[in-house]
């Protein structure tokens, strides 16, 4: 780390493909009948859980080089694992499976992960999909493992009482193969790449605004899936080169999905100096973004329906906070507290150690501007969530200081070679 210090970054680069996509490539290619080819997904600790779970149930899912295969004979095909489904640390494996194994009724298995999803609530998804019919049975209710038996599906409407694309995603699985109307009404609505994947594999789903109407019991075919590039991992350049004096750097091929891009316009908002080539597709939309430092950064508020569309930036954007020209708050964002670690007390415990001032409320913080020098003794706590680690990195090089994190390594959740492609774009002032 200690030689990106005293850098700006300068050039052009691309980020691991989008994680949400990849997962969902895999569990519909292996629900389908037929060979999906997936091109440029991200292959990281996350992903090969989804990679490995289908090759559980019966999938053939290998690598060819850098991208995915996946054979299948179609969902009736699959079967019950041998041994426990292990979801390590992704949550959205763990989410979208369970639903997944549900909806296929004759399955029976068990899903656990690592320490930090068995401190993960899994009620908010298995609940209603135990008012469809699942047999779902969780440790004290609320946590993993989560235990599968076979069951009888029956479609329903249901009012999400928070938005969540994990648990909407979880909720269209279990329905796909299932006669019947499933409709899901959203609060505001949440990322819709499960949507937008399902449909391209043959579903009969329909979206008008916050409301999703499957009509179940299709036979999936295999279609090829592109990845486009994550911006959830493209945040972390992107806030970067804006507090980085003199950097310039273009990130080529990433998703502009409208229910991801929310952090696109917090930072046109901001006055950032950033600049967006879309190109042309026929499903997920992507393109480049092309962003330089800028010097007078305005601070941000955020709440209400933009929350689900940058949930995953909310940390690097309490970062950019610190480099506005006044306090920046996020509210609405409760949601953060059950991701990998509780986020919220994560981003103000340790911006605190930066001297950062900082307010935490229970859905967000208000982050004011500036920063002291961090004492030789400080030891940052990463907490196994890459997110955090991320943040901590690109704050330690735009307040040019050494730091120590306690363990880094879950960097390879989402983007194994961000240190890397930092070395790469960096130059010498």
């Amino acid at each position: 780390m200690k030689q990106l210090l005293n850098s700006t970054f300068i050039g052009s680069t691309k980020v691991p493909g989008d994680k949400s996509i990849t997962h969902r490539a895999l569990m519909l290619g292996a629900l389908s009948e037929g060979t999906t080819y997936i091109k440029d997904p991200l292959i990281s600790a996350d992903t090969l859980r989804t990679f490995e779970n289908m090759q559980q149930i019966g999938a053939q899912v290998s690598r060819v080089g850098d991208d995915f295969q996946v054979i299948s004979k179609g969902h009736s095909a699959l079967n019950s694992p041998e041994d426990i489904l292990y979801t390590g640390n992704s949550g959205t494996t763990t989410r979208l499976l369970t639903g997944l194994i549900a909806g296929l009724e004759h399955v029976s298995a068990t899903i656990e992960g690592d320490q930090t999803i068995a401190k993960r609530p899994m009620d908010r998804v298995v609940t209603p999909l135990n008012s469809m019919g699942a047999n779902i049975t969780l440790k004290d209710e609320k946590y993993p493992p989560i235990v599968i038996n076979p069951s009888n599906i029956t479609p329903m409407e249901y009012h999400m009482p928070i938005a969540s694309a994990q648990v909407k995603s979880a909720l269209l699985f279990a329905s796909l193969f299932q006669e019947g109307t499933t409709v899901i009404h959203e609060t505001h609505q949440s990322r819709n790449h499960s949507e937008i994947m399902m449909r391209q594999f043959g579903a009969d789903l329909k979206v008008d605004n916050k409301t999703v109407t499957l009509n179940g019991g299709k036979n999936l075919q295999a279609s090829d899936v592109t990845v486009p590039g994550d911006i959830s991992s493209a945040a972390f350049l992107i806030v970067l080169a804006l507090i980085t004096k003199d950097s310039d750097i273009t990130i080529e091929n990433v998703s502009l999905n409208e229910t991801r891009s929310g952090i696109i316009d917090v930072l046109k908002e901001c006055g950032a100096n950033i600049e967006i080539s879309k190109k042309s597709s026929d499903g997920e939309k992507f393109g480049d973004i092309h962003v330089k430092y800028t010097s007078d950064l305005k601070p941000f508020s955020i709440d209400g329906e933009i929350i689900p569309r940058l949930i995953d930036e909310i940390p690097i954007l309490a970062v950019l906070g610190v480099f506005a020209s006044g306090p920046s708050t996020v509210k609405g964002a409760r949601e953060l507290r059950y991701k990998e670690t509780d986020r919220i007390s994560a981003v103000v415990g340790e911006l605190k150690k930066f001297g950062v001032k900082i307010d935490e409320f229970e859905d967000g913080f208000t982050v004011h501007p500036g920063f002291s020098v961090v004492t030789d003794n400080t030891i940052f706590k990463g907490y196994h969530d890459h997110r955090i680690i991320m943040m901590l990195l690109v704050m330690s090089i735009g307040v040019n200081q050494e730091i120590k994190i306690d363990d880094d390594s879950a960097i390879d959740v989402s983007f194994p070679t961000f240190v890397q492609d930092l070395h790469k774009l960096r130059k010498d002032r």
